[in-house]
């Protein structure tokens, strides 16, 4: 049996602080809203092991009378909107209801950070994907285009994961191994060092990192 190690923070900015070497440090702070358990999954029942947390409250009203049963069930009295699944290696030892906080940090060094980073709307090959630029010389026509796609009969289609112009962002990234600087238990802050991904008040997973 193991306890909850995750948990979910939103992003409120970047700010400085001094550290112990009394130089002044880039860190990301993190706000620890309310959030709860409001599912247990077991590897016998559900084919892995893991466990549910609720956050981002709002109205009762709100929800769907289906989503309200399900998490009054789990002995919830709050309205979350939104839910995300920490798997586990092994069995957690938890009570449906369990409110999470900076507790769960106590000892942690490291973290990693899970996300969507923030979008940038439609972009060239060169800004989504950091492609070479053409000849910037007299004559030329080819700068910032992508080039060749597929040409002629062979292979006449363009291959999977070809460099192309499209959609830039709102994709899932995880930032592993960033220090745990400081942890504000009465304010539930958590400055992280570095920079995380996503907006202001966007919402983050974390996790003690797998390589500390």
């Amino acid at each position: 049996m193991t306890t909850p190690k995750g948990l979910v923070a939103k992003k409120i900015g970047m700010t400085r602080m001094v550290g112990k070497d009394g130089q002044l440090i880039a860190v990301t702070l993190l706000q620890v809203e309310n959030q709860k358990v409001t599912k247990v999954l077991t590897k016998e029942r559900d084919g892995y092991d893991a466990y549910q947390v609720g956050f981002k409250e709002t109205k009762e009203k709100n929800l769907a009378k289906p989503d309200v049963a399900r998490v009054r069930k789990a002995n919830v009295k709050e309205s979350f909107t939104q839910f995300k699944e920490f798997r586990t290696e092994v069995p957690v030892a938890v009570e449906l209801g369990t409110q999470l906080t900076t507790e769960l940090l106590n000892g942690v060094t490291a973290v990693d950070v899970t996300g969507l980073t923030k979008g940038r709307g439609f972009t060239g090959s060169v800004k989504r994907w950091n492609t070479n630029v053409g000849r910037w010389s007299h004559g030329s026509r080819f700068h910032r285009s992508p080039g060749s796609l597929g040409t002629r009969t062979t292979p006449g289609r363009v291959f999977k994961g070809k460099p192309v112009p499209g959609h830039y962002g709102v994709e899932q990234v995880t930032i592993q191994n960033l220090s745990v600087v400081d942890v504000d238990k009465e304010n539930s802050l958590i400055a992280l060092s570095g920079a995380v991904p996503g907006h202001r008040n966007g919402y983050l997973f974390i996790k003690p990192s797998i390589k500390a």
